[in-house]
């Protein structure tokens, strides 16, 4: 996804001014020429490219004008972004910029783009270019993004098909039967802790059965869907959607390689090692080891505080539906402290019942529950119950 920051907002105007305004009054009686695209731009390495990305190109060949207009604009020097994105609060906008430009800048990262020129009437293609034009008017040009439900992938879509004279009919060639999160997954498949990251966050609303039409949020499967599509017409005739296709620019990134030392998996499996054999030190010795416990409470607690936050006070969506926030919420680290309090003062920790209670359901919940978990997830489960029964294991001998 492409992010545009602008010095300032007098800044982005001017520049917009220069790339798309100045020439709105020519464009618009000169409605005679123009073409419009859909451009698609392979993934990147950066977090916020995983995805790939969308936008529209629209050439006026009477005024040799090449624009594009990308909903995929959002600026980061905006008070408060870091927070408002987490509350799921950022307003995303419109922009535009010459077609040379991102030609250039995606050539510079050695992105793919691939260009998918719709096949729609003169008229058609004059509305969608209005629309766009009306969209990126100030007043008009923000949006409050939604990653899942309104991204700038759906945003180009939905603007076409305002556009065209009757309704497009989708190939449906992605599989009906997959879920959001296994799509998610499919993307990621070279960035396992991205993935490891997403599953811990976004909840059980993920693992139904995707919509034809939230399918599209992924950028290359609105290509693909598109790439087979029909308009239908109001008098019923039927014409291809696309009209032909080219390569803007070659992919010229190594493709990423998946790996399994260092992966989530590998990590959480070792950790199930040491716990399973820091307990059986802890039997054959008579003794409780504190310290491990402490640590994995204070990494439970701080990652809850990010769930517990999306959670509660969050718009994105599917983060409310979330059923690891039962175990991962700010409590461990207030556990975390009594372990160390109990243990230097001799006492009794009878929290320690609760705790093992609270995690034995837990696992019973992650075979019940709707949401799907990361395996690396089933492991970290795992091993938190098996020092929460050494931790009662010795607060029950500790009070005989």
């Amino acid at each position: 996804m492409l992010t545009w920051f602008p010095v300032s907002a007098q800044d982005a105007q001017t520049d917009k001014e220069m790339a798309v305004a100045e020439d709105s009054a020519t464009i618009t009686p000169r409605l005679d020429s123009i073409e419009v695209s859909l451009l698609t731009c392979t993934p990147g390495k950066d977090m916020y490219a995983k995805f790939g990305h969308t936008a529209l190109r629209v050439r006026d060949f009477t005024i040799n004008k090449d624009v594009v207009f990308n909903y995929g604009c959002f600026d980061y020097n905006a008070n408060n972004f870091v927070l408002k994105f987490l509350l799921g609060q950022t307003d995303y906008l419109l922009d535009a910029e010459e077609f040379e430009f991102l030609k250039y800048r995606y050539g510079m990262l050695g992105n793919g783009v691939s260009e998918q020129v719709l096949n729609l009437s003169q008229e058609e293609a004059n509305r969608l270019l209005l629309l766009l034009l009306e969209n990126l008017r100030p007043e008009n040009q923000e949006y409050r993004y939604n990653w899942l439900y309104d991204n700038c992938t759906e945003r180009a879509r939905d603007v076409i098909e305002k556009a065209v004279n009757g309704k497009i009919e989708y190939a449906k060639v992605t599989n009906p039967e997959i879920t959001v999160r296994e799509m998610l997954h499919h993307c990621l498949e070279t960035s396992p802790w991205v993935a490891f990251g997403i599953d811990l966050i976004l909840g059980s609303e993920i693992d139904q059965k995707v919509t034809d039409r939230i399918m599209m949020f992924i950028p290359d499967v609105l290509k693909r869907e598109s790439d087979a599509a029909h308009i239908i017409r109001e008098d019923g005739t039927q014409v291809e959607y696309i009209n032909r296709r080219a390569i803007v620019l070659e992919d010229t990134n190594e493709p990423e390689k998946a790996y399994t030392v260092g992966s989530p998996l590998f990590v959480f499996s070792l950790l199930l090692l040491g716990t399973m054999a820091l307990f059986a030190y802890e039997l054959r010795n008579r003794r409780y080891v504190m310290w491990l416990d402490v640590v994995m409470h204070v990494c439970q607690g701080l990652a809850g505080l990010l769930v517990a936050f999306l959670f509660f006070l969050s718009e994105h969506p599917a983060v409310d539906s979330n059923w690891l926030v039962i175990i991962l919420n700010p409590l461990p680290l207030f556990y975390a402290g009594w372990i160390i309090y109990c243990h230097r003062t001799h006492r009794h920790n009878r929290m320690a019942y609760i705790n093992l209670a609270v995690l034995s359901a837990f696992l019973v919940i992650m075979t019940l529950c709707p949401q799907s978990f990361n395996p690396a997830m089933w492991l970290l489960e795992v091993s938190l119950l098996i020092r929460a029964l050494s931790q009662a294991h010795f607060a029950y001998h500790r009070k005989r």
